[in-house]
C-alpha cells in the first residue's frame, strides 16, 4: 500500500500531539521529517501533504513560498484558533490548441484560459491523462 507522506510545519504542541496521535492511525498514512530547504536547493524527503498552523490561513505569501519548495505537495494551512483551514495546491494545465489561430494565442496571452469563446481544444492536466 502506497501511504500518503504528511509533514507537520510550524504547529504549537497541542495542535501537532493531537495530528501525530490521529496520523498515526491511519493506515494509508505516514509522518515524515521535513525540513524547507533554501531557495534553489531541492528539499530531501518531500512530503505529499504539508500541514502547518498560522494566523491566517488566507494569507498565500507562505503557501506560495512553501508551493515552490514542494510543488507537487498539497498544503493545508490550519488558523491557529482552529475555526478555519485552507487548502493549497500547485496544478499545472495543459491547454491543447486544436487548428490554432493567432486569435487564440492573443486570447491565451491576455486570459490564460479560453472560458466559453467557442474553442476546439482539450482541457487536462498532465499526468491525468
Amino acid at each position: 500500500m502506497i501511504k500518503i507522506r504528511v509533514a507537520l510545519l510550524e504547529m504549537k504542541p497541542r495542535l501537532r500531539d493531537m495530528l501525530t496521535d490521529v496520523i498515526a492511525r491511519e493506515q494509508d498514512m505516514q509522518l515524515i521529517d521535513f525540513e524547507v530547504g533554501t531557495l534553489g536547493q531541492p528539499p530531501r524527503n518531500e512530503p505529499d501533504v504539508m500541514v502547518r498552523e498560522i494566523d491566517n490561513p488566507l494569507d498565500c505569501g507562505i503557501a506560495t513560498r512553501l508551493l515552490h519548495q514542494v510543488p507537487r505537495a498539497r498544503l493545508l494551512m490550519v488558523a491557529d484558533t482552529g475555526e478555519q483551514a485552507v487548502l493549497y495546491e500547485l496544478h499545472p494545465r495543459r491547454q491543447v490548441f486544436l487548428n490554432v489561430s493567432i486569435d487564440q494565442v492573443i486570447h491565451a496571452i491576455r486570459y490564460g484560459l479560453p472560458g466559453d469563446t467557442g474553442w476546439s481544444g482539450t482541457n487536462d492536466r498532465p499526468g491525468h491523462e
